[in-house]
């Protein structure tokens, strides 16, 4: 009969911990976020994606910036300025705007980043993006599959 309670405690014990251990594993929502919108250089829209894809998306990610996706577009559309042959577009995110400013700074201090990207695109033979668009957004409503309480 012990060894049926200790068993049981044991087990109780675990789970309680493996409850607490799940709850200190969640990541806190982010609650800023930024769309950005680029134009390539004609012909390197995917050379750009896989710059991102290979060394930039890491970049970020080491200095707490959550890539959230990438996206190419489909179709044009030209009243947005969107060609689906050079539009490139990305969403990120930071748990407030001062932590994006932060962040930033932080990733534009990056050696990796300066040698990747800061480089390559004030090289007029290595660049790549012509035009970047930025919209920061925070997330609304309870209707959307992002929902952050005030």
């Amino acid at each position: 009969m012990l060894k049926w309670r200790l068993t049981a405690l044991l087990g109780l014990a675990c789970g309680v911990t493996g409850i607490g251990w799940g709850y200190a594993q969640q990541q806190e929502v982010p609650g800023f976020y930024e769309l950005r919108v680029y134009t390539a250089q004609p012909g390197k829209r995917d050379a750009l994606a896989a710059r991102f894809a290979n060394r930039t998306a890491a970049i970020y990610a080491r200095h707490g910036i959550t890539n959230v996706g990438y996206w190419i577009p489909q179709q044009s559309d030209p009243e947005l300025g969107i060609t689906a042959e050079n539009t490139f577009i990305y969403i990120r995110a930071y748990p407030s705007r001062e932590e994006r400013d932060k962040r930033l700074k932080a990733r534009g201090d990056d050696p990796e980043f300066i040698e990747v990207v800061t480089k390559a695109e004030q090289n007029p033979d290595t660049r790549l993006i012509v035009k970047v668009h930025n919209i920061d957004m925070l997330p609304h409503g309870t209707y959307s599959a992002i929902n952050i309480e005030p």
